[in-house]
This record gives C-alpha cells, structure tokens and sequence, in this order.
C-alpha cells in the first residue's frame, strides 16, 4: 500500500498558545474576509457606544445632548408635578409640566417650561447651565421673586438630576 500524502493546511494543532497570544488584536472580521462591516461600525458613534469603545473620546453633538437633557427632565418633572403641589403665583393660569424644552445657545443649555399668565401671555421662565469640558455648572440665579421660586426650584432639581443622570454615564462624564 502506498502513503497517502495530505495536503498541508499550516494547521499546528500541537503548538502550544502562548501568553503572548491575545484574542482582543484579532481582527476576526478581517480574518473573515469582512472588514467593511467593521469599519461601518467605527464610523458611527452610536455604535461605538453601543460597543463600548473606550479606547477614544467621543463627540457629542450639543443638539444630542439637549435632547437627552430634556428627555431625563420631563421625566423629573413629571414626576415631582404628581408628587408635590407647588404654589405658583396668582397670576399664573397653568404651567404646562409637558412643555420642558431644553435649548442649547453657545455652551449654555437651558431648561424652561411653557406658563400661561391670566392675561394669555405667555412666558419661558429657565434655569441655566454653562457646559465647558465636559462639566455641566449650573448658573446662580439671582433675584428671584419669592412667588416664583417654587416653580424655579422644581426646573432646578429637574435640571440637576437630569445632569447628574448623564454623569453616571461613563460617555458624557
């Protein structure tokens, strides 16, 4: 009987995986013969946050950011507005708790509810912060009549947890 020569594959399954070996430098996609897919997935920063990509810093769009400051206070004012029975001003017809817009005008975002007075005007009051470096530092708001400060008070801790929520977050510390 004659030996059978196999065709050599460069297989070694006796060599022995060193510590040198690390799973995390291979680029299985490439291996695969499918690197477009990841570089589809680099391109796009929510998928980087979605893969947990830390190795560099990621731009937030600032509109992005109000968005999602307005998002987490709406719920907090929401919630509070149930929850406590806020003595606003006699002029004050409604406070539409569902109207929260946050704003962002240079590095300064703003969170404002829509409040209808008795003689159908309308007005935005806001509370301020300045956002530098990634730091989000709330502005002193100075002089408030008494009669306001109740609802100035409510967009105040709303817009705090709403930041500190954000700072939890290990992509927009």
């Amino acid at each position: 009987m004659e030996d059978v020569e196999s065709g050599s594959d460069n297989m070694d399954f006796e060599q022995a995986i060193t510590q040198e070996f690390d799973a995390d430098d291979v680029d299985i996609f490439a291996e695969l013969g499918g690197s477009q897919v990841k570089e589809q997935a680099i391109s796009n920063p929510l998928h980087s946050i979605l893969l947990e990509e830390e190795n560099e810093s990621i731009d937030i769009d600032p509109q992005l950011l109000a968005e999602l400051l307005q998002v987490l206070a709406q719920h907090t004012i929401r919630q509070q507005s149930n929850n406590e029975n806020n003595a606003f001003p006699e002029s004050v017809q409604n406070v539409d708790m569902n109207s929260a817009r946050v704003t962002h005008i240079d590095d300064e975002y703003r969170l404002s509810l829509l409040v209808e007075l008795q003689d159908n005007q309308q007005i935005r009051p806001c509370v301020r912060a300045n956002h530098h470096s990634g730091q989000f530092d709330l502005v002193e708001e100075q002089d408030i009549p008494s009669k306001w400060k109740p609802l100035y008070d409510l967009l105040e801790t709303a817009f705090k947890q709403a930041i500190q929520s954000l700072r939890t977050s290990s992509y927009f510390s």
